[in-house]
């Protein structure tokens, strides 16, 4: 019992970050690689969260799945852009005009924007990565604000429930294999889906007689244990706030920040003002320190 509460207390050391800090830089990162279209400022948003994120990774955390996800929705956006997008002078190819919606010229500027869309949605990914690679699901609840606390429960178990159905799946199917079965058509997986869907219902169940056993809905949640602000949280707030406020002022202003290819591409300007209130994001990354593991 010592060793699980030395290692609790460890796990809430000093390093960490409030997870309403947390919250506060991934919205205020996700607002700034979405309110302009221009690469620099997508690009420096995405390798700001990239450092954050692998400074944050806790041990033994396996990134793989989030850079599946980074590639196959860049890879997605630019694909869809370059085949439905026919705008542009500089024609590569051209699809024959009787395939409907992508008949016609595949150009040099329908790419380029496929790829800032692609690096956009990269960014936005990375920036509330954190949320779910630093945070516990409880944490993120409570960071959220009263009002939102019943909504942000239901997302989180249900999030939950989704990857418990994936971690059953992948045990369904070796110890199916393991028994000496092999896929052999759509028929033959029912042999996998059923015990998997039958698992996910009885966890569902699980889950609502614990939630029921705590009187969930009876009143607000308490914590047993709050993340207390300190400087380094109230100093990345304040930079995730004042980078995302920056940004707003600009567009409200009318300041140039998109970047638009067409009808001949062109590198995109830039303004020293706006790249400057991008560096504030990188703020968590400088001394960054991994979830230590509970023992």
């Amino acid at each position: 019992m010592t060793g699980v509460a030395e290692g609790a207390i460890a796990s809430r050391g000093s390093a960490r970050l409030a997870p309403r800090a947390w919250l506060a830089w991934s919205l205020a990162a996700v607002t700034v690689a979405l309110i302009s279209s221009n690469p620099v400022y997508r690009g420096l948003v995405a390798l700001v969260a990239l450092n954050v994120v692998l400074a944050w990774r806790p041990p033994g955390r396996r990134l793989r799945p989030l850079a599946v996800a980074l590639v196959l929705a860049a890879a997605l956006a630019a694909l869809i852009n370059l085949l439905f997008s026919h705008t542009g002078a500089g024609v590569i190819a051209r699809l024959p005009d009787w395939l409907p919606l992508v008949g016609g010229p595949v150009t040099v500027e329908s790419a380029a924007y496929g790829a800032t869309v692609g690096l956009g949605l990269v960014a936005a990914l990375l920036a509330v990565a954190p949320l779910s690679t630093v945070l516990h699901a409880h944490e993120v609840v409570d960071a959220l604000p009263a009002p939102l606390e019943r909504t942000g429960i239901a997302v989180a178990t249900s999030l939950n429930l989704v990857s418990g159905f994936g971690r059953t799946f992948t045990e369904v199917s070796d110890a199916q294999r393991m028994r000496g079965w092999k896929p052999r058509g759509i028929r033959s997986w029912n042999e996998v889906l059923v015990p998997v869907v039958l698992t996910a219902i009885e966890d569902s169940v699980r889950l609502a007689e614990a939630m029921e056993a705590r009187a969930f809905g009876a009143g607000r949640r308490s914590s047993f244990a709050s993340s207390p602000w300190d400087v380094r949280s109230v100093a990345v707030t304040l930079g995730a706030l004042a980078s995302a406020g920056i940004f707003v002022a600009a567009r409200l202003a009318g300041l140039e920040m998109d970047w638009y290819p067409y009808p001949t591409l062109a590198l995109p300007e830039v303004e020293p003002l706006l790249v400057v209130a991008c560096l504030p994001l990188a703020l968590p990354a400088f001394g960054g320190s991994s979830r230590e593991s509970v023992r």
